[in-house]
């Protein structure tokens, strides 16, 4: 395939020296070059409007132009355009700064004729259409960065607008389940409270059928109710800020297992392994917290079995972290003649009509092992405590480990519940800034787990209590 003719504009005022230029180039590379010479800058100007050239070669002494401004005027006429100038051998300083000033190169007379021509006319070229690609890559990044500037900028604008409204949605949805929620225990204590009279009334009739209906409608009545208290419960931790601050969780779980007779021996034993590091919480939301958690571990127990939790602490978010609990088990071993749990249970909110239960290891005396040895002081405090509770309950199985922590989620209807228990343990510890967990398998117990800020143990130790928020 034949090259396209480099057509050649030649600003040169000696003729001579032009003509030298021209065949010298014709003898180099004959039939590449098609030159148009104009001896004066006004001619150069008006050929570049009238025609299209590859290349402009500009003697730098023209009649009506020379010097800086003459590579600066033909810079500024054809901006596109690859340009060399000519410059005589005591001007060579005057064509490096052509160049620096974007020219492509300079030649200098006589010394750069033939070949050297050539290559300098075909490199200015190259280097040209470079430097305009180069250019129009920078241009369409500008303005692909100010594109995506504008884009981003819609874009927060619409995320702030959607946001506030669903804020605004989120809010009038918890204002209208809480609403309901507390309207319909109205309704509920009428039902249940005509429902007692007629059963008290049913009891001097003789009518066991009636009277068994009737307990049926007070029994699925207080269901209700408590159904309805549970999602109360949740409505309100979900709606309110907890304020944080330490919280002595040994003392706080020895007042819980003392407030509730359901708590304790002989049908139930609770070991406290201590002692336990003090976190950073809302008492009231750790409340509940625990009290769920021993609720579930006391009841979900097979038939015929006395049910044993074990409570223990261990610092984690260190390599080095020490444990609380010394011991290698963390499931409490059923007694002799106990028989194995059955599988599968419902994590529900411990209740005041749940099983009988047992103990606190302060009251324990031949029943629970001897506590363990306090550690030594850490040398410094970490960064989280994990606050484990450990039972023999029936297990729970792998795939619905994650699910029990979801809103009425009930796994054995067998046991009484809500579903709502284990939801709001799970709100309220992410609320502290923590997490929770469990380690579980059929048959062989559950262990709960509950991770929040280590309290700094150097305080002084009545600094750990106090109103929480």
């Amino acid at each position: 395939m034949k090259p396209a003719v480099i057509r050649v504009l030649l600003v040169e005022d000696s003729d001579s020296d032009a003509l030298l230029l021209q065949e010298s180039l014709g003898e180099t590379r004959p039939g590449e070059f098609e030159f148009t010479h104009v001896e004066c800058w006004a001619e150069a100007v008006r050929c570049l409007r009238q025609k299209q050239f590859e290349v402009l070669l500009l003697d730098l002494l023209l009649p009506d132009i020379t010097g800086r401004d003459t590579f600066l005027r033909a810079r500024a006429e054809a901006p596109q355009l690859p340009i060399v100038v000519l410059t005589g051998e005591a001007n060579e300083a005057l064509g490096l700064d052509a160049v620096r000033h974007g020219i492509q190169d300079y030649l200098i007379k006589g010394q750069a004729y033939g070949r050297q021509t050539a290559r300098a006319i075909r490199y200015a070229i190259e280097r040209k259409q470079v430097e305009i690609a180069l250019t129009k890559a920078e241009e369409a990044l500008r303005d692909s960065e100010r594109q995506l500037r504008e884009w981003n900028s819609e874009l927060e604008r619409r995320v702030a607008e959607r946001t506030a409204s669903l804020e605004e949605t989120i809010s009038d949805l918890e204002d209208f389940s809480h609403s309901i929620t507390h309207d319909l225990r109205a309704p509920l204590r009428a039902v249940r409270s005509f429902a007692q009279i007629l059963g008290d009334e049913c009891l001097s009739c003789g009518r066991p059928r009636a009277q068994d209906h009737i307990n049926r409608i007070t029994g699925a009545a207080a269901r209700m109710d408590k159904l309805i208290q549970d999602v109360l419960q949740y409505s309100r931790l979900a709606r309110s800020e907890l304020r944080l601050s330490p919280v002595n969780v040994q003392e706080l779980l020895r007042g819980i297992i003392e407030s509730y007779p359901t708590f304790q021996p002989p049908q139930v034993e609770i070991q406290i392994e201590g002692p336990l590091p003090g976190m950073l919480g809302n008492e009231a939301a750790l409340t509940q917290c625990f009290s769920n958690l021993l609720g579930n571990a006391v009841k979900f127990v097979a038939p015929g079995t006395r049910p044993r939790v074990r409570v223990w602490a261990e610092r984690v978010g260190n390599p080095k972290a020490e444990t609380r609990n010394p011991k290698e088990s963390r499931s409490p071993k059923p007694e002799k003649g106990e028989e194995p749990p059955a599988a599968g249970i419902d994590q529900l909110p411990a209740t005041d009509a749940q099983p009988p239960i047992t103990h606190h290891a302060s009251r324990s005396t031949q029943q629970a092992p001897p506590p363990s040895p306090p550690l030594a002081p850490l040398p410094s405090p970490l960064p989280s405590v994990r606050l484990w509770f450990a039972d023999n309950g029936v297990g729970i199985p792998k795939d619905a480990q994650e699910r029990i922590f979801k809103m009425f989620q009930r796994l054995d209807k067998s046991y009484d519940g809500t579903g709502v228990g284990l939801t709001v343990v799970r709100k309220a510890i992410e609320k502290m800034g923590g997490k929770v967990g469990l380690e579980s398998e059929p048959g062989r117990g559950s262990r709960f787990w509950l991770e929040l800020k280590a309290v700094d143990e150097s305080r002084p130790p009545g600094s750990l209590g106090g109103p929480s928020g």
